[in-house]
């Protein structure tokens, strides 16, 4: 078992406090906008709602401003890294990824343990892709799921990028993070581009948390994914990303972006993200840029709302649709529980460990 050094750096508390509940909450926004016009083509989304898409939630799930399978997955997944660290205190030495695993069959099971899973929207079904409910549930039967040397499938899809960004919480050591990102994703995506891309993302996450600028989180990300056999995908698809903000005449049309890759696979997603992240300033036209595309919107609007939840921090969010989105005065008290977890400061009463239960089990 690694030897994780353990704990997000949080002496910038006033950065991290901005960037947690930015990030949560612009990740559920950006999901819940873009399953507006998930696979619709950009021609009729730019006709029905304007340039950037959908700037107001519409009702998808049965309730406008519903949370996607996306960003229930990675609040599961981040609950799972709270009980992690809770029981390393404990236990000392700990892998991480074994409570992020109980996490999703949590999730799958709808075993409302704890405090936070106690809502209903986390457990409802939004769309989850059938590779990780498949991975999930052999994992429930088996106790067994897929690792980068033994994968369960050749996946390629982007669903584990946001879940694999909790990995941003464990370490100071961007390539600790990028290892842990690539082993979440790798619990039910079995291929190297999936996984990567993970890495690459969770990298992004850590950086971003405490450094407010996307186009060095890329670079760093770039810079990790050259220590992995099979990053060559990866590592270019980011690459265009950054050479497009800084080519004299850059595109941001729904073609444009789309160009960037398949929005259905972790490195189309990660860098029609990462491109539309950096291509704008308010968060409505960020999440436009990566909604208004033929593909799997809901997922690319997450990623680009969480980017820009982080970058920006999360005061710079509409404050409508903070009010309005599922669980998100649950999401601002969750990123408060985790900034305190990981820090030097830590809860320690007997109804923080009532809400975070861990597994005792070595």
């Amino acid at each position: 078992m690694p030897d994780w050094k353990i704990g997000l750096d949080v002496r910038n508390l006033a950065s991290v406090d901005i960037s947690l509940p930015g990030w949560l909450r612009g990740h559920a926004i950006g999901g819940a906008l873009g399953a507006a016009v998930r696979f619709d083509k950009p021609v009729d989304i730019l006709k029905r709602y304007g340039q950037y898409g959908p700037m107001q939630f519409t009702n998808v799930f049965g309730k406008p401003g519903a949370i996607t399978s996306d960003t229930q997955l990675m609040l599961m997944a981040l609950d799972g890294m709270v009980r992690a660290h809770v029981r390393a205190t404990w236990y000392e030495r700990t892998d991480p990824v074994r409570e992020v695993a109980l996490a999703l069959r949590r999730w799958l099971v709808t075993e409302q343990d704890g405090w936070f899973p106690r809502a209903s929207g986390l457990f409802e079904r939004r769309w989850a892709d059938r590779t990780t409910v498949d991975a999930i549930r052999h994992f429930a039967e088996t106790g067994t799921f897929g690792t980068i040397d033994k994968p369960l499938n050749h996946s390629r899809g982007s669903s584990p990028l946001s879940r694999a960004g909790v990995a941003a919480l464990w370490s100071t050591d961007l390539g600790e993070v990028f290892t842990l990102g690539a082993r979440i994703a790798a619990l039910t995506h079995g291929h190297p581009d999936a996984y990567l891309a993970a890495g690459a993302y969770a990298v992004m996450v850590q950086y971003l948390l405490t450094v407010k600028h996307p186009i060095r989180a890329i670079d760093a990300a770039r810079f990790e994914l050259t220590h992995w056999k099979g990053h060559e995908r990866v590592h270019e698809a980011l690459s265009r990303v950054v050479e497009a903000q800084f080519a004299p005449e850059s595109r941001l049309d729904p073609a444009t972006v789309e160009s960037f890759g398949d929005s259905e696979t972790a490195v189309g997603a990660l860098a029609i993200a990462a491109r539309a992240a950096i291509s704008e300033h308010r968060f409505e036209y960020v999440v436009g840029r990566a909604t208004t595309i033929a593909g799997d919107s809901a997922t690319t609007g997450a990623l680009a709302g969480g980017l820009y939840g982080l970058a920006g921090g999360g005061g710079f969010l509409p404050q409508d649709l903070v009010a309005q989105v599922e669980l998100s005065q649950r999401m601002g008290t969750l990123a408060y529980q985790v900034r305190r977890e990981f820090s030097d400061e830590p809860l320690s009463d007997d109804e923080f460990y009532s809400w975070f239960p861990f597994s005792q089990k070595r």
